[in-house]
């Protein structure tokens, strides 16, 4: 005779020759009755969270990083259009450093080629 596991978050149903250790002590994991129907999965927590896009980060906008963070934008906003392609690179850091979005950022600016910063700021910048 097998044992059956019911997974309470997915639904899934699986049978053991024997007793599974790890599904015995895992809390989303119940052993049924020979004659036991299983109840319907109940998404645990992580289900229930607000979904973002990848990439796209949840922020508050309330305290300092949100304040920040409305700098940052209204500073990207004021950068303008990117230079000319044939541009010295001094012109293509002063506007990376205009639409860069931290600090870090900024202070790697300096040290980048000039096909980096187009490919980087001149291409599709982020808006």
């Amino acid at each position: 005779m097998s044992i059956r596991y019911h997974n309470q978050n997915t639904g899934d149903v699986v049978e053991r020759e024997r007793a599974d250790a790890r599904l015995d002590m895992l809390p989303n994991w119940e052993r049924l009755d020979s004659d036991e129907t299983p109840e319907a999965p109940t998404p645990d927590s992580v289900l229930k969270r607000p979904q973002a896009s990848p990439g796209v980060a949840l922020t508050s906008t309330d305290g300092p990083r949100a304040t920040v963070e409305e700098e940052f934008k209204e500073q990207q906003e004021d950068a303008g259009d990117p230079p000319d392609r044939s541009a010295p690179k001094d012109a293509w850091v002063e506007y990376a450093q205009k639409r860069a979005v931290s600090d870090e950022e900024r202070a790697e600016i300096p040290s980048l080629t000039k096909p980096v910063l187009i490919a980087k700021y001149g291409e599709n910048p982020a808006t």
